[in-house]
């Protein structure tokens, strides 16, 4: 059962980080007065984020087996 409630939550703060990045897009857009759609920003927000994670996972996968190897 941990592991479907861990997924859950990993999946819910994906969800708020990619709202929260969707609306500081939009809002930027606007305040920089260029036409961008909600839409645009959605998938420019998914990006950053798969980005973002696809790091954090390297980094980590490192960080362990430079622990492994000293």
């Amino acid at each position: 059962m941990s592991g479907i409630r861990n997924w859950r939550r990993q999946a819910g703060s994906l969800l708020a980080w990619w709202a929260v990045v969707t609306l500081v897009l939009v809002l930027l857009s606007a305040a920089l007065s260029q036409p961008v759609t909600l839409v645009g920003c959605g998938v420019s927000a998914v990006l950053l984020i798969a980005v973002g994670e696809a790091g954090n996972g390297l980094r980590q996968g490192l960080r362990q087996r430079t622990r492994r190897a000293g």
